[in-house]
């Protein structure tokens, strides 16, 4: 192996999804990645440094090289069919040594791109993966004959204990030996023979051995056709040799018991209800809520913050009148700490309310997540999806909606065409509320009593939800696209893996809506104290109070909605309504448009044309089911 010319070696981590390769590359550089256990959610590719102490920079001679992990996304080839597999040729056209990570208790799937990836000719270390799932389900694997027949190192892990990642860093440091980097103990794999023979005709045309494997791959389907048959044959062959049979288990049992069209939607809907209404909707938005609002800073925090102010400027609680003009001062102070003050009713709630409901559905999420649930809800649902224009694979988006509608349009790009994106990106901006808004509205629901509310409010998003896909699906052109997915198996969940998560992702969330909420607050405030506010109520009076049969306050709450829909939820809270009223509210509310970020990146993702149209159907949309709701005589207690 000749010494690599550059100062900087790249390295690619390469594999199936959900075999733990942001895992790996979390300890190797100390990066957090998004470790989830569907496929598409990795389609962002991350890079870092190998984390290295002073010692090993020394030792090493790491004063002059360095090591570049790229994190590609989890592919079953790289043939260059979707976003993912383009994205993974492009990591590994760079890298100069390949770590192919594999599940010890899927090897006859995953050793189909060990196999493709060995026939490029590059340097490669295999990482044989979730070997304490092997050993649950009874599955013995000889390690020595593999690596015998691959012709490549093998490293037996666990990687979610950081069992065999030292080893995988030694080695990986000793890739760098008196500051003269070389990759001569990293083998190449066995060559396919076979293979080789099929791709002989492209090496004079092409500059590489990567290029001419793919442009022989993708010469005609024939020809990949060919090239798949003998590499899945090896694959049968060498798995036959180094597998024993494995055991029957509960789990295995319980993973099938939900893939089954009844049992699991049976399952679906009572873990829906779980996280939703009792955790969510009771406990966040209810127990915890109430007792950080009410206990802290509404009996605390907020008279202090008022009377801080008041001596500095005066407060009016309810201005009347061009405020701004006849009193500045008092103006400026009741923006601080009035009705919407900055430092009153924002801060509270962005700590009081918005960060507990946030942190409440990221630790839900990251628990159905991390226990290989999401892929079998996935299946279940996709002949569902399939009629409306979408497969299985939109479920992703439509549940990261639940957390950040913006966050979840950026992943339609992970769908396979137009059409879907486009179907799947509607109904997110029509009907899925973001994490804080679905809390307030649980919270609103639940204080009423009973289930008879949150029946009817999600009741009425289904049947929207159902109506636009299938409008959409019969006036939008084209089909979905095929679904293949991964079933990875049930496991428990470890804690350390959904607090990272949940500290992460809130953090995220919360880094993007603080602003905004300092953003909508001070809209409010001042049209507040120019009188405007009062205008905008009075003028929107007969659509709020005649169509919607709700209290003309009411029209705060959607002006709040337009920058951020979790803030107009909030508009709600101190409203006097009925329980029907609050049924309706909540209903509108979710269904209107969609805030200003998301309509930016739905812009983004698609075009102006696409975004104005979603976002005027969201107003009609609203409106219509709003009016017929409040004109239904709700038996409600």
């Amino acid at each position: 192996m000749p010494e690599l010319k550059t100062k900087t070696i790249n390295i690619a981590l390469v594999g199936n999804p959900n075999v733990g390769k942001s895992v790996i590359f979390n300890y190797l550089t100390g990066v957090y990645v998004d470790v989830s256990n569907y496929p598409g959610t990795t389609i962002e590719i991350s890079s870092a440094d190998l984390s290295v102490s002073d010692t090993e920079a020394r030792d090493f001679g790491l004063e002059d090289y360095k090591l570049k992990l790229v994190d590609s996304p989890g592919v079953y080839g790289i043939s260059t069919l979707n976003d993912e597999e383009i994205a993974t040729r492009d990591c590994l056209d760079s890298a100069n040594l390949i770590i192919n990570v594999v599940s010890s208790i899927s090897l006859s799937r995953d050793l189909f791109l060990t196999k493709q990836l060995a026939d490029l000719g590059k340097p490669m270390l295999i990482v044989l993966n979730q070997c304490d799932e092997a050993r649950i389900r009874k599955v013995e694997i000889d390690t020595k004959k593999l690596s015998q027949e691959l012709g490549l190192d093998i490293i037996e892990a666990v990687a979610i204990d950081g069992e065999g990642l030292a080893e995988l860093k030694q080695a990986l440091l000793n890739a760098v030996q008196n500051k003269k980097a070389k990759l001569a103990q990293f083998k190449v794999g066995t060559i396919s023979a076979e293979i080789d023979a099929q791709i002989t005709q492209y090496y004079d045309e092409m500059p590489t051995r990567f290029e001419a494997l793919l442009a022989a791959e993708n010469s005609s389907d024939k020809a990949r056709e060919d090239i798949y048959q003998i590499r899945r044959e090896q694959v049968n062959d060498l798995v036959a040799k180094v597998v024993s049979q494995s055991k029957f288990s509960k789990r295995t049992l319980i993973g099938k018991l939900l893939l089954n069209p009844v049992i699991g939607s049976i399952a679906a809907i009572v873990i829906l209800y779980t996280f939703l209404f009792q955790f969510l909707g009771i406990f966040v938005a209810g127990t915890v809520v109430d007792l950080l609002e009410n206990s802290v800073f509404n009996a605390h925090f907020n008279p202090l913050i008022t009377k801080l102010v008041s001596q500095i400027l005066p407060v009016i609680k309810e201005p009347s009148g061009n405020l701004l003009f006849d009193n500045p001062s008092a103006a400026i102070g009741t923006m601080l700490a009035g009705d919407y003050g900055l430092l009153t009713l924002t801060i509270t709630y962005l700590y009081g309310l918005l960060m507990p409901l946030v942190l409440g559905f990221y630790f839900g999420l990251a628990m159905l997540e991390d226990s290989g649930y999401l892929p079998r809800l996935a299946v279940l649902v996709d002949g569902i999806l399939s009629k409306l224009g979408m497969n299985g694979r939109a479920i992703i988006p439509l549940i990261l909606g639940g957390g950040c509608v913006t966050m979840a349009t950026v992943t339609t790009r992970l769908l396979n065409n137009k059409k879907e994106k486009l179907i799947t990106m509607a109904l997110l901006g029509l009907t899925i509320p973001c994490s804080a808004q679905l809390g307030v509205i649980q919270g609103l629901l639940s204080n009423i009593g009973g289930i008879t509310p949150w029946l009817i409010w999600a009741g009425t998003l289904t049947i929207v939800f159902i109506a636009t896909g299938s409008i959409l699906n019969k006036v939008l052109p084209g089909d979905c696209g095929q679904f293949i997915s991964d079933i990875p198996p049930l496991r428990i969940p470890r804690l350390s893996n959904i607090f990272s998560k949940t500290i992460v992702r809130s953090k995220i969330f919360l880094d993007e809506a603080t602003p905004a909420f300092f953003i909508a607050a001070a809209v409010v405030s001042f049209l507040q104290v120019t009188g405007l506010l009062s205008w905008i109520v009075e003028i929107s009076e007969p659509v709020i109070s005649q169509v919607l049969l709700l209290p003309k306050e009411v029209a705060i709450s959607f002006i709040l909605g337009m920058v951020r829909r979790d803030f107009g939820a909030f508009g709600l809270m101190d409203i006097p309504m009925s329980a029907s009223q609050l049924v309706t509210a909540c209903t509108v509310l979710t269904l209107f448009v969609p805030c200003i970020a998301t309509v930016a990146v739905m812009i983004k993702e698609q075009n102006f044309k696409s975004a104005m149209a979603i976002w005027l159907s969201s107003w009609l949309l609203a409106l219509g089911c709003g009016a017929i709701l409040a004109r239904i005589p709700l038996q409600i207690n």
